[in-house]
């Protein structure tokens, strides 16, 4: 055996280690209090009944009632926070979108009087009420065309209705330019203390319509930032912060980048400063004047614009794609393998946001806290 080196050198260590572990603690753990359990409520189902959901083992579609039953039982768990993901549209052919606008807010009316503020946090995803057939949302011409003015009067009777109604919090769903800043006013010119979630940085993934019917194959909206194109994304997240969001909610949550780029923006001024005077987001902005004189704006009032983010929260969204894949490692590998791949996703999300998370939105929020619960009882 050739000696290649002193062992006198390495007597400085600690001996008996053999391992690069320096803890046997977890720095992060992910309790109920930072999860939000999504629920797609039809509205149209009638009694204490579900519906089967394409690709989504164990996730049906809930009719009013059967959701008053379920949050029950995620409020023994100790959840207490729920997207509401209201679907459905009149089987009759004459209606218009306001008509549909209209059985959702009744549906949630139903729910907020059995769960009334304070007792049950509710975010509303209004994605369902504007969804077209070929994936964009909005309202269109006759010609096929999205019709931006009568989107953007969507969007606010939308917010007005469940806001009136008495939803915690709308969310945006980063389709549309000034979603926010409608949203915003509206609240305001209202007086609502109904927050903005917004999906500041939605992106073409594909990963997202696992539940869809007929999802064509190269499904691309036009509306989503497309893959990869993080300073768009980084972009939006200001700009959707200037407009007055409360909570960024990064989807899908796996992008791991942008949570951490999202809480340094937070926490740190000359990080914004650096970002927005660079050459690329410069680029970017050469041909969208009104977003450049937002960003005008907010270099010109940085310390207010970042008083503004102190007050802004971040949170997460694991998409029906990344669900679709746990409950198939669960249906081969079993409980024990698909809880730990489910916890490691959690815990990389806490972790990248420096534990400045505040809610993750997750369909397996309840089966999570369930199995943990089992594991540690196990282990006791």
């Amino acid at each position: 055996m050739i000696e290649l080196f002193e062992h006198s050198e390495f007597g400085k260590w600690d001996q008996r280690r053999t391992s690069r572990r320096l803890t046997q603690d977890f720095e992060v753990e992910v309790s109920a209090d930072k999860l939000s359990q999504p629920i797609d409520v039809d509205v149209y189902l009638q009694g204490d009944t579900t519906r089967d959901m394409k690709n989504m083992d164990d996730y049906p579609y809930r009719s009013v009632e059967n959701s008053i039953e379920f949050i029950k039982e995620l409020r023994s768990h100790g959840i207490y926070s729920i997207t509401l993901r209201l679907v459905g549209k009149p089987s009759d052919n004459r209606w218009d979108i306001y008509d549909v606008l209209k059985d959702h807010v009744d549906a949630f009316k139903t729910i907020r009087a059995r769960y009334p503020k304070g007792t049950l946090h509710i975010t509303v995803d209004p994605f369902s009420i504007g969804l077209n057939e070929d994936g964009t949302w909005g309202i269109k011409h006759s010609s096929g065309q999205l019709d931006y003015l009568q989107t953007i009067e969507l969007i606010s009777n939308i917010t007005l209705s469940f806001s009136q109604a008495g939803t915690d919090s709308i969310l945006t769903l980063g389709r549309i330019e000034g979603e926010v800043e409608v949203t915003k006013r509206v609240l305001e010119k209202v007086g609502a203390d109904t927050t903005i979630t917004s999906f500041s940085q939605n992106t073409e993934t594909k990963n997202a319509y696992m539940y869809l019917e007929n999802t064509p194959a190269r499904l691309d909206t036009g509306q989503k930032i497309l893959i990869g194109n993080i300073t768009e994304m980084n972009l939006h997240t200001l700009i959707d912060i200037y407009e007055g969001t409360n909570t960024v909610i990064v989807k899908p949550i796996e992008n791991f980048h942008l949570i951490t780029f999202t809480s340094l923006f937070l926490k740190d001024k000359y990080k914004i400063i650096d970002f927005l005077t660079a050459e690329k987001v410069k680029k970017a902005l050469s041909s969208h004047p009104s977003m450049r004189e937002k960003v005008v704006d907010i270099l010109f009032n940085i310390d207010d614009f970042f008083a503004k983010c102190k007050k802004v929260k971040i949170g997460g969204y694991t998409v029906s794609g990344t669900y679709y894949l746990q409950k198939n490692f669960e249906n081969e590998k079993g409980k024990y393998f698909s809880f730990s791949i489910i916890d490691e996703l959690l815990k990389n999300a806490v972790s990248a946001s420096d534990s400045s998370i505040s809610k993750i939105i997750d369909r397996n929020a309840l089966w999570y806290i369930k199995q943990k619960g089992k594991l540690l009882t196990q282990s006791n």
